[in-house]
């Protein structure tokens, strides 16, 4: 190959062999950020911290390809559809019975993508949500909602006893 006037075994960085009857030489790549190119308008290697995509170098990779790092090159990606409706609001599979429970959305992977390792968007979601039945119908409590209750009660109950006890012997000291 030859380089303005000198005899090269290979063409430096940026530039590949173009082959002529009468002369070899090195011609300079047209691709921005290219390292090495098969032909002016064909890369094959591109700089450091760029990808590698259809014989041209990227900084990123385009819309539905991903970065794979190993190479510096852009693969098919994993292609996922659009998210479903939320679906209905629940907690522990009922519709009522809570004040707040959680809804979730989905989507589908229309695409795998070329490589295991690159891994998909989120097809799942859950957000919270406030039921719009808090009571259910004919006033049946959760077993959770009925404990919490007697619970509540019983401290009550407790508290009344304890402040008529603290009465009783105030009064009985006075008493004395």
């Amino acid at each position: 190959m030859r380089q303005y006037g000198e005899c090269l075994h290979s063409c430096p960085s940026g530039y590949y062999g173009h082959r002529a009857p009468d002369m070899n030489r090195c011609a300079r790549c047209r691709i921005e950020n290219c390292d090495s190119c098969f032909s002016k308008d064909f890369c094959t290697k591109c700089k450091v911290g760029f990808y590698l995509h259809r014989g041209r170098c990227f900084d990123e990779c385009p819309d539905g390809f991903a970065p794979l790092d190993e190479t510096m090159e852009c693969v098919e990606g994993c292609e996922v559809g659009h998210w479903s409706e939320w679906g209905t609001c629940s907690r522990n599979n009922r519709t009522c019975g809570f004040k707040w429970g959680l809804e979730t959305r989905t989507r589908q992977i229309v695409k795998k993508p070329a490589k295991d390792t690159i891994p998909c968007p989120t097809i799942a979601e859950s957000r919270r949500c406030k039921m719009t039945m808090r009571h259910c119908p004919g006033g049946k409590r959760t077993p959770k909602a009925k404990e919490k209750k007697n619970k509540k009660k019983k401290r009550k109950l407790i508290e009344r006893a304890q402040e008529q006890h603290s009465v009783f012997l105030a009064t009985d000291r006075a008493n004395q």
